[in-house]
């Protein structure tokens, strides 16, 4: 896909602007300052875009295995989501959220807030964004240079730059252009994510997914894909994404997938029965950057810098509301040079 048309020669004008990482914060970074004719060059490693908004499909069973649904919680998002793109495969996720102690389900509590996914998995989301932008994928971007005011990515010069990357990855192409900026504080958490497919119809629930929030036991989320949106799975079948606990998956990050898997089947045979044993379809996702725990302040790190910024999760937390909204944040200060 092609970006804005070149700078004129001996434009003044800031245009060309590179982008690190093509998650949400990127993407949304990149739509802003492209509706604002700015020339935008995304830059992915991965071979896909979306960052952790991956929907994964195996035999006709489809898994969000990261990001399960949108809240746009009234924030930059939800005009995108609502008014912008095609909503054709845009689901309100009916049922709501209820949470679980040691295994034992209790309705949640409070108001329930407006849920969304897409019919064909939420990467349907960065997909649409992407669209019209020069995004690489497959392009790990190893080291940044500086040429006079420009910076050089692969030899390619731009005017400004905004990196979304994990903050490990940020600092070690901040030491590459020997910059620091103030993010210590930003630590992440990784996250064992184990799809689930099974030839029997879905449990009969009242929730399309259950959590622990004091996160005490190893199953700290468990999605029941084919109830939080139709489609999910062949007809009389059930998909499933479990999620489990930050110590779980620390301890067991580098453990044989069967292993992993048996463990999250002992669960399930606890909260649904003894037909959810044996699953046509098992497959576990590392995510080692899945969530910040911690998080640097993005006013803080962009404090007194107009062509370098930073964005992403890393500096307002997990959500992809607030991610989004960070990357628009850092297009606007960029925009107005």
């Amino acid at each position: 896909m092609r970006g804005a048309p070149p700078a004129r020669a001996g434009s003044s004008r800031l245009l060309r602007v590179g982008i690190v990482g093509a998650g949400i914060s990127g993407l949304a970074a990149a739509r802003d300052l492209a509706r604002r004719g700015r020339q935008v060059v995304v830059w992915e490693r991965s071979s896909r875009i979306g960052g952790r908004i991956e929907t994964v499909e195996i035999d006709g069973y489809v898994f969000d295995t990261g990001t399960p649904t949108i809240t746009p919680r009234g924030m930059a998002i939800e005009k995108v989501m609502l008014e912008d793109l095609d909503r054709a495969g845009l689901v309100e996720v009916e049922k709501p959220i209820y949470t679980h102690e040691a295994l034992r389900v209790l309705p949640g509590q409070g108001r329930p807030i407006p849920r969304y996914t897409y019919r064909s998995g939420n990467e349907c989301l960065p997909r649409m964004l992407a669209e019209g932008l020069d995004v690489r994928v497959g392009c790990q971007v190893e080291e940044i240079a500086r040429r006079g005011r420009s910076f050089v990515i692969d030899d390619e010069a731009y005017d400004a730059l905004i990196i979304t990357a994990p903050i490990p990855q940020t600092s070690a192409l901040l030491w590459s252009l020997r910059e620091s900026r103030p993010v210590a504080n930003a630590r992440y958490r990784p996250c064992l994510s184990v799809m689930l497919g099974f030839e029997r119809p879905d449990p009969k629930v009242s929730y399309h997914a259950i959590l622990d929030p004091e996160q005490r036991h190893p199953l700290t989320w468990l999605c029941l894909e084919s109830v939080k949106s139709p489609g999910r799975a062949p007809n009389g079948c059930c998909a499933m994404v479990a999620q489990m606990s930050a110590s779980y998956s620390q301890m067991r990050y580098r453990t044989d997938d069967r292993e992993i898997i048996e463990d999250v089947l002992i669960y399930v045979r606890w909260l649904y029965g003894a037909e959810f044993e044996n699953p046509a379809v098992a497959k576990v996702r590392r995510w080692k950057y899945s969530q910040p725990e911690t998080v640097a302040q993005f006013d803080t790190v962009n404090h007194g810098h107009d062509r370098l910024l930073l964005a992403g999760d890393g500096l307002v937390g997990g959500r992809v509301e607030t991610a989004f909204e960070s990357g628009i944040k850092a297009a606007r200060l960029i925009g107005n040079l």
